[in-house]
């Protein structure tokens, strides 16, 4: 979750990976400087027989030895830490776990409505069998009452048949009637009554 994340500068030309060569950089010079003046000192003291400078001498080529391992330890340790990746940095309970997606399939592969308009099929049907479409299409939950004339209907097909000819309509889709009351008070009335399929 966390790679590829540099918050602090982790890694990068400057990031600890440059903190790292610096400190190993400085090692390599007082390794080099502290035993070379610790040689020198040590042979003079040898050379003129003073035990003083031949102790001071092995003290600071120990310490020189001694400077470069702890230096050159942590520049190791920031070297090994930056190159962990950041999510070894998270607790093992924070960490990203597998996520799982189930997806459903779709209810119907037809992306457009079927529509049946029934004024203007050629050749017309009766008034009986646009009824009878209906009850199909609805599977007899639209009703047409008495007076009522049928004008139009619009449902989503189910399986690879999107025409008008596959009247079985998609689980979970809508089907949409649209009537005319003819017998309605004050004239005829238009009506849309919708229906989802179980």
């Amino acid at each position: 979750m966390l790679d590829g994340i540099d918050p602090w500068g982790l890694t990068g030309p400057d990031g600890l990976n440059q903190v790292a060569a610096t400190f190993l950089g400085a090692t390599v010079v007082l390794l080099g400087v502290g035993v070379a003046v610790g040689v020198v000192r040590w042979a003079s003291g040898k050379a003129t027989g003073s035990s003083e400078n031949a102790r001071k001498g092995l003290r600071m080529l120990s310490a020189g030895v001694l400077g470069a391992a702890v230096l050159g330890s942590i520049g190791g340790a920031i070297e090994w830490g930056s190159s962990l990746g950041t999510a070894g940095l998270m607790p093992e309970a924070a960490r990203p776990g597998q996520v799982v997606i189930d997806k459903k399939p779709p209810k119907t592969t037809c992306t457009a409505q079927a529509v049946r308009d029934f004024d203007d099929e050629d050749p017309m049907l009766t008034h009986a069998e646009r009824v009878a479409v209906v009850d199909e299409v609805s599977d007899g939950a639209l009703k047409v009452g008495a007076g009522e004339q049928v004008m139009t209907l619009k449902w989503y097909p189910t399986g690879t048949d999107c025409s008008a000819e596959n009247t079985e309509a998609a689980a979970g889709t809508e089907v949409e009637l649209r009537v005319y009351d003819t017998a309605a008070v004050g004239g005829s009335d238009e009506q849309v009554r919708k229906h989802t399929v179980n």
